[in-house]
């Protein structure tokens, strides 16, 4: 299990939080309208981390593979609950990963290195994602913080350029109870209750919903391209242009 972080990841990872910034900003939204909480219970990492990392702090340096096992495991034992909202005993874990009581045990005071079987019989019992218990900080945050960029990119499309087909499936199927998810449920039930420009030319709409899903960075790129491309064709009856349309 190698969970050190890397130079690679400290980048993705501050890539990512800079796009998701860009995001709010277009929106007008601030980042407290992303749940700390929730991704702190998806990922393991503590609030105050989450926080820290989504803030700027660098990645801590290389951990024990071990104690980020131990730190998650006794996160879940703590978090995730029976439905008497008590917590499962080390019989029950046992019971439910085909794992000793002792072992159980042993893994959560860390005296225990867990192997690939074992590490994913925890998984399927405490219903995480596979990685949970070997991804860094920067990798669990990163993977986290990609639902988040989602959402926030198909609310600027409501919001900001009508809807476009990927954007409502996405949305719609999203089922965020969140902030966001409330931004993008209100944003969709707006959007549908305007009329739709609509276009007769059915590769026309293609392409503007197929532009209307690119993140806002690709469409800057792409835009002039098409503008210059444009500059080349004639309309119909028009003359031909005298030289080569201006260069922006």
């Amino acid at each position: 299990m190698d969970a050190a972080p890397d130079a690679s990841q400290a980048n993705d990872l501050a890539a990512a939080v800079a796009s998701i910034d860009e995001l709010l900003a277009l929106l007008g939204l601030g980042r407290d309208i992303i749940d700390i909480g929730d991704i702190s219970y998806r990922t393991g990492i503590p609030v105050g981390r989450v926080t820290d990392l989504l803030g700027g702090v660098e990645p801590q340096g290389a951990v024990d593979p071990q104690t980020i096992f131990k730190n998650r495991l006794n996160f879940l034992h703590q978090t995730r609950l029976k439905k008497d909202q008590k917590k499962y005993t080390l019989d029950e874990i046992a019971a439910g990963t085909g794992i000793s009581h002792g072992t159980v045990g042993n893994m959560l005071n860390g005296a225990r290195t867990p192997k690939v079987p074992v590490v994913a019989s925890l998984e399927r019992f405490f219903d995480v994602a596979p990685g949970f218990f070997t991804a860094s900080d920067s990798q669990a945050l990163l993977r986290a913080l990609e639902p988040v960029h989602d959402q926030l990119t198909h609310l600027a499309l409501l919001k900001g350029k009508g809807i476009s087909q990927v954007a409502m499936r996405s949305s719609v199927a999203s089922g965020d109870s969140g902030r966001i998810g409330h931004e993008l449920r209100q944003a969709l039930t707006a959007a549908l209750s305007q009329p739709r420009r609509d276009y007769d030319d059915p590769e026309v709409r293609e392409l503007t919903d197929r532009m209307l899903s690119l993140p806002s960075r690709s469409r800057r790129r792409i835009i002039p391209l098409m503008r210059d491309l444009l500059g080349f064709v004639r309309s119909e009856g028009e003359p031909p242009a005298s030289g080569p349309p201006a260069r922006r």
